[in-house]
């Protein structure tokens, strides 16, 4: 029996996207590259949040140990499998990119070889396939790992606080109005709160400054199932004003 035909290896995988959309919405879109550059809006749940970034990290902490989970048989075996979705759609796509022709391995890149997995069901699908499995962990494997990233992310678009963990080469895309904002940031904490695999994001801001107005500060988390609070304090004693947004979560 012959061995069936190896699309691309580990090896040559510069590039995978993860993307979970219901109804037109991403629930969570991240892309993370080899080369360190990592992309992501979304925690997994719905609504689309309007927060995103890209930051530019030249190391493979992120990227590394997901290629590492990545079966063989997955890169060999492109999938796309879709049914019929009269009560609404359910869609992940796990996506690999790579051989780059233009010397560009990021966001310019020129890629030869693809591969992937396409899976979109009927929100009252009984498929039952092990490939479901495998999205949704490495799916969540990805948010958990860009978790602390995204958060920081959050701090600088809604505080106006910059991490000092914060790549200095990010960028970030928000929506136009404070209204927005403060929606999008509600939106976020309900569905960290909510996760399956209870994220804590009181270890976000630990072994880290943010800067506010030129001052450096601690940041400090209170939370607990149902709330959420964030507050800054100055390493120096005097008194920091952040811009925090006009309203009380919870």
């Amino acid at each position: 029996m012959q061995n069936p035909q190896i699309i691309m290896t580990k090896e040559e995988v510069e590039l995978i996207i993860f993307k979970v959309s219901a109804e037109g919405q991403d629930a969570i879109n991240m892309k993370i590259y080899k080369n360190g550059t990592t992309c992501r809006y979304g925690v997994g749940g719905l609504p689309q949040l309007g927060i995103s970034g890209m930051s530019f990290i030249y190391d493979t902490k992120y990227f590394a140990p997901l290629i590492e989970k990545v079966p063989q048989e997955i890169l060999d075996q492109p999938m796309n499998y879709e049914e019929e979705t009269p009560n609404g759609y359910l869609e992940y796509v796990l996506a690999f990119y790579g051989v780059s022709t233009n010397g560009d391995t990021g966001e310019k890149a020129n890629w030869t070889k693809s591969t992937g997995v396409r899976v979109k069901l009927d929100q009252q699908s009984k498929f039952n396939h092990s490939i479901m499995g495998l999205l949704d962990g490495l799916t969540m494997d990805a948010a958990e790992l860009t978790n602390e990233w995204y958060f920081d992310v959050m701090m600088n678009v809604v505080y106006k606080a910059k991490s000092s963990t914060l790549p200095i080469e990010t960028i970030m895309a928000t929506p136009k109005t404070d209204k927005e904002i403060k929606t999008d940031f509600e939106n976020y904490v309900s569905q960290m709160l909510q996760s399956v695999r209870k994220w804590d994001m009181r270890k976000f801001v630990e072994n880290k400054t943010y800067e506010i107005n030129g001052a450096l500060c601690k940041g400090v988390v209170k939370q607990d199932s149902n709330s959420f609070k964030v507050t800054f304090h100055p390493e120096n004693g005097s008194e920091v004003k952040a811009n925090k947004p006009k309203w009380k979560f919870w």
